[in-house]
């Protein structure tokens, strides 16, 4: 009889289990061809994994890598899941192809997109630190002019998302941060880069202008030097450096277009695949799964 009913028990058991189990947790990236990228998110999602140990944590994508949100869900539609989508804002993605991907499946939800979060703002204020350390440049002063580069999107609220984000990395640097757009949205990144060159070039010939009037003046008054911008060297001082933050999460396309804007300086993106996964970006994604398994 034990011998029996032993088969039984633990089909039972396995069902309890099953019944009982938590949510699985897709996290679900845009998707992109660069090596780079890939090997970085996949790093955050093992992160997310190694710290929820009583979750499945099954990676999918929107766009360009396979398997598709679409697929995922079909193949959990028995179970419940909560897609937290590893994106910046919520935009067309969420809202639309995450919204389709979980209709008609009560079991399925989708979490909040990472951002705004102030900690997001952390992570760019590091990588534009970085990227000042690895080219031996001066910390941010005041003349610097700095830009926030992100995405784009179409959507209103995404792009409100990504000017509160702006807001909080000038709080982080201490410095006022424009934001800039890669697509979908205004004003461009290439843009805010060329408008800050001619206006720097603008003020440069400017004080210009004023150092030789100055020198005409002094040389009249029988003085042979004129400080100007804190500098008695009778050399015009520098007008300040066009520095980009980049909200982005991974390397890739985006990333690269950013590096052509003729930046001074442009940071990395949030996620590198040579570099530890910051902890603030593990903390957003288990935090917003357990937001939507409890809410």
């Amino acid at each position: 009889m034990m011998a029996r009913d032993e088969p039984a028990a633990q089909a039972n058991g396995a069902v309890q289990r099953t019944a009982h189990a938590r949510p699985v947790l897709l996290a679900c990236a845009h998707g992109t061809g660069n090596s780079e990228g890939q090997a970085a998110v996949a790093q955050l999602v093992e992160e997310v994994r190694a710290e929820l140990e009583s979750v499945r944590v099954i990676d999918t994508w929107v766009d360009v890598q396979e398997p598709s949100l679409t697929d995922r869900t079909r193949e959990l539609a028995s179970e419940p899941a909560v897609i937290v989508p590893l994106l910046l804002s919520a935009g067309y993605h969420v809202y639309v192809d995450m919204a389709r991907a979980i209709k008609g499946n009560p079991e399925h939800r989708v979490a909040a997109a990472l951002g705004p979060d102030p900690r997001l703002s952390v992570i760019m204020a590091r990588r534009l630190t970085e990227a000042l350390r690895e080219q031996g440049a001066a910390p941010i002063t005041e003349n610097d002019t700095v830009l926030m580069a992100a995405a784009g999107s179409s959507e209103p609220d995404a792009v409100r998302d990504c000017r509160v984000t702006a807001d909080h990395l000038a709080h982080e640097l201490g410095v006022p941060v424009q934001v800039a757009f890669l697509s979908a949205a205004e004003p461009t990144v290439s843009d805010v880069v060329a408008e800050a060159r001619e206006s720097a070039g603008n003020l440069a010939s400017n004080r210009a202008s004023g150092l030789e009037n100055g020198q005409e003046r002094g040389s009249e008054s029988g003085s042979g030097s004129c400080q100007v911008g804190g500098s008695a060297t009778g050399r015009v001082s520098t007008t300040g450096r066009v520095l980009v933050a980049t909200y982005l999460l991974a390397p890739g396309f985006f990333h690269n277009k950013t590096l052509k804007a003729g930046a001074d300086i442009t940071a990395a993106p949030l996620l590198l695949p040579d570099a530890p996964t910051p902890p603030e970006l593990t903390e957003l994604v288990i935090e917003h799964y357990e937001q939507a398994v409890h809410g």
